[in-house]
């Protein structure tokens, strides 16, 4: 079950960051530092507002609606967050026409944050309730289908002049049209229970639900907006220090790494957390740690050796995929933000499944307010002396007393269990891979060369995994590939 559902989101999330991996490559060719500075400034905030206003929506979605659709009740929920997102919103935009009306920030940038805000959030609750409801695929074509829009939008964009506004309308315009895509399908097809929403309306909205979803989410809200002042903070402070050029640079260096290690954890939890879920609503608290140990294995089985590759390529990454300006100075950052990414992986990805599954998410707030307020304090020290150099070292710092602190509380919760023989074995795989990258890493790289280091590495990694079997590698595909086998066999029968 695992790894189809890992395959499913593989190959969505997958195309989805080849095109992100080209929208890096062609933005930093054709827009200034400072230009990309400002777009990141923008989604930054942008960001804030959405884990203030509408996370909570999203970790509802993923926590109650297997359990409300197994009790013919899901109408009720997906009502009530409607009728709650709805409210948000007229308040956001009340909100946004104060700012305007009094001129506190310039009207572009503050219009760009609104309607990013606005757009991310609606797309991000369909995902959400797709892949709660297990539809891997039409999930995947809905996320492929906004980074095309998205991409070609920016292009064209770009082209006319208008800079950083570009990304931001392009962004917009994917998510936009993508749901339009999907609402048109719910309501043909009635396949996805999204037209629900529609359908119900107030009718069905419940007042004592709404407390308890506000009591499962707030706390993880306050933690995520934590959250964010680890992750995004820099990129403020860095912009009030040091100016949008070197957010710019900060940024991109971030945005590429990203793609890589955190885009492959995040397809492991897409696919892996709904069944853990599954599994503690239905068979209880040992199937659920049975599934998460088994989850944690599949989660360092990719992370572990994209951090390593990461970091044994840097220069020749940086030098292929981002432009001159860009690559210059971010190839001296690109390995330390490699580790950055797989601890905030194993963070978000494992650890807080305790406060998630243990239902105690109102303890997971203290982790990130530590390491949050130890983030914006070694920012303001390190960023003045430092620059970019501090904002990433900081980071890492908060990231490392994070993982401490939630690891701590969160095994007096929901203890998780850690596959150590996995682990020791992936860590082992990945070394034998990375060292002769290392020795191959070069600052005048070639998209060939890349390519080619590229599979080196996968192909050593594969036959070391393979060898050792790690998480019973050999009898999981050979399962997979029996299913696909037969499935392909019975699309032939007349």
């Amino acid at each position: 079950m695992l790894i189809k559902h890992i395959f499913s989101y593989f190959i969505s999330k997958g195309l989805t960051g080849i095109l992100t991996f080209v929208g890096i490559a062609l933005y930093t060719r054709m827009l200034t530092t400072a230009d990309y500075g400002e777009y990141a400034l923008i989604v930054a905030t942008a960001t804030l507002i959405n884990a203030i206003l509408f996370q909570w929506i999203r970790l509802v979605l993923l926590r109650f609606l297997s359990k409300y659709k197994k009790e013919k009740s899901e109408h009720l929920l997906l009502s009530t967050l409607c009728v709650s997102y709805i409210v948000i919103l007229v308040f956001l935009i009340f909100v946004t026409v104060l700012i305007s009306f009094f001129k506190l920030i310039s009207f572009h940038f503050i219009i760009s944050i609104l309607l990013f805000t606005i757009s991310q959030s609606l797309f991000e609750i369909v995902l959400e309730i797709l892949r709660s409801s297990l539809y891997a695929n039409i999930y995947g074509i809905l996320s492929v289908f906004k980074s095309i829009i998205s991409l070609g939008a920016s292009l064209l964009l770009i082209k006319v002049g208008l800079g950083s506004v570009a990304l931001i309308i392009g962004s917009v315009l994917g998510a936009l049209i993508s749901l339009t895509f999907i609402f048109i399908l719910a309501f043909k097809k009635q396949k996805v229970s999204i037209s629900l929403l529609v359908s119900n309306g107030l009718r069905n909205f419940d007042y004592k639900l709404l407390k308890e979803f506000l009591t499962y989410g707030i706390p993880l809200t306050a933690t995520l907006s934590m959250s964010f002042i680890i992750d995004q903070s820099d990129r403020l402070l860095l912009g009030w220090f040091a100016g949008k050029s070197e957010v710019g640079v900060y940024s991109v260096a971030y945005d590429l790494t990203q793609q890589t290690i955190i885009t492959v954890m995040m397809v492991i939890n897409l696919a892996a957390y709904p069944l853990c879920v599954r599994a503690l609503e239905t068979k209880g608290v040992e199937a659920a740690r049975k599934q998460v140990k088994s989850n944690v294995t599949a989660l360092l089985l990719v992370s572990i050796p994209s951090m390593v590759g990461m970091v044994a390529l840097s220069d020749s990454v940086s030098s292929t995929v981002l432009g001159r300006d860009f690559s210059e100075k971010s190839s001296g950052i690109v390995s330390v933000i490699a580790i950055v990414a797989f601890l905030q992986g194993v963070k978000v990805y494992y650890l807080d499944h305790s406060f998630q599954l243990g239902k105690k998410t109102n303890l997971q707030f203290y982790p990130v307010l530590v390491s949050g307020v130890l983030n914006v304090i070694l920012n303001l020290i390190l960023i003045p002396l430092y620059k970019i150099q501090g904002a990433v070292y900081a980071t890492l710092i908060s990231y490392i007393v994070a993982i401490f602190l939630s690891w701590r509380i969160g095994k007096g919760i929901f203890p998780l269990p850690f596959p150590f023989k996995d682990f020791a074995k992936i860590a082992i795989c990945s070394l034998l891979m990375g060292v002769p990258l290392y020795f191959l890493n070069s600052a005048q790289e070639t998209l060939y060369g890349l390519l080619f280091k590229i599979l080196l590495g996968a192909f050593i990694y594969f036959i070391a995994i393979y060898s050792l079997n790690v998480w019973d590698i050999k009898y999981r595909l050979g399962i997979f590939v029996n299913k696909t086998s037969k499935n392909k066999q019975g699309l032939r029968l007349p």
